[in-house]
């Protein structure tokens, strides 16, 4: 028998990069920070699209199952933001974030904090601001029977670019989980959950033939919405708290930091989830020009998948470029979002 899942939330960080503000307190410590990683810890990692309202939208029109969203913040909102929202709850980092640790501005910081959010529910799905709920979604696409629903894409990782910060903290997570479980045997339950055809012949036989290695080799990460249990991050900071305090001292992102992807390895490893095709729900996308460009529109308005992530890499530098790529999109969600959610004010 079907159980019934308990309150399910999301957590959606949001920095507004233009608050003079914020750009005032952060420049004090870009000042000493010589050495920063431009690639992970540039402006264009923080530059706001101005298409919140729309992700808004998206939640009310799509998302009808939710019970609060935290709107994670430095300690702006959006002007037009209606903050007195009874599923709305907007979070400081100050006000969850052990002071510590402040101020940040490591996504990674932010993130993996979250299990100290008072009132959040066990049950919490992560979005970041670039991941659009754009047609229907049912509570089954995210918990089934209270377990996070995911998709295994076991593959053996290999550090191709030595100048990337993100392949570095991949390994770091994969560190951890091959400390706790590298040399466990497999759980029953887990082993079944890996090879489920509900993945397709392809990554069910490739998940099969790493079961075969010592140690886990890797996933797949994949750029979605994630759901996730606030217990399994109050564990992991229990086993890891050493680990955990010194990456949270990182101000900003670096190839020594530790990122939630853990969380979601932890639940994959345990057999703690629901098989599901996550390729059926949504689709990444990044951009870098105009023509790129062409193919986000269209998917957005044929609403081809219930989620869509729109990853910016455009030239960072190019103002005339970013505006005109800005107005088409605000455009295309438009076309199937014109109608003001009760989240905006005007």
């Amino acid at each position: 028998m079907k159980k019934k899942n308990s309150k399910i939330d999301i957590v959606i960080p949001w920095v507004d990069g233009s608050d003079p503000l914020w750009l005032s307190e952060k420049r004090l410590y870009d000042e000493k920070m010589p050495f920063l990683d431009d690639s992970i810890n540039s402006n264009q990692r923080y530059r706001d699209w101005g298409l919140m309202r729309y992700w808004f939208r998206g939640i009310e029109k799509n998302m009808p199952f939710i019970n609060k969203i935290f709107f994670v913040t430095w300690g702006h909102v959006p002007d037009w933001l209606n903050i007195d929202h009874e599923k709305l709850v907007i979070i400081k980092h100050k006000d969850y974030i052990p002071d510590k640790y402040l101020p940040t501005y490591n996504s990674n910081v932010i993130e993996l904090n979250l299990h100290r959010i008072e009132d959040l529910s066990e049950n919490f799905i992560l979005f970041n601001d670039d991941v659009f709920v754009i047609s229907q979604t049912t509570e089954d696409m995210f918990y089934k029977n209270n377990l996070p629903c995911d998709m295994p894409q076991c593959e053996i990782l290999f550090n191709y670019d030595l100048t990337s910060v993100f392949e570095h903290i991949v390994f770091n997570n994969l560190g951890i989980i091959n400390k706790h479980f590298g040399e466990q045997r497999r759980p029953l339950k887990a082993v079944l959950k890996w090879v489920s055809p509900i993945y397709g012949r392809k990554i069910m036989l490739s998940n099969l033939n790493k079961l075969a290695f010592k140690r886990i080799t890797g996933f797949k990460d994949q750029h979605l919405a994630i759901p996730h249990k606030k217990s399994v991050f109050q564990s992991i900071w229990e086993l890891e708290n050493e680990n955990l305090d010194r990456v949270c001292m990182n101000r900003y992102r670096t190839a020594m930091d530790i990122s939630t992807w853990l969380m979601k390895y932890w639940n994959l490893v345990t057999g703690n989830f629901t098989p599901i095709n996550t390729s059926l729900i949504g689709e990444y996308l990044g951009f870098q020009n105009e023509k790129s460009l062409d193919e986000i529109c269209n998917k957005i308005v044929r609403k081809e998948k219930p989620i869509l992530v729109i990853n910016d890499t455009i030239d960072g530098t190019d103002e005339q470029l970013f505006f005109r790529c800005q107005k088409r999109l605000v455009d295309a969600f438009e076309r199937i979002l014109p109608e003001k959610s009760s989240y905006e004010k005007y």
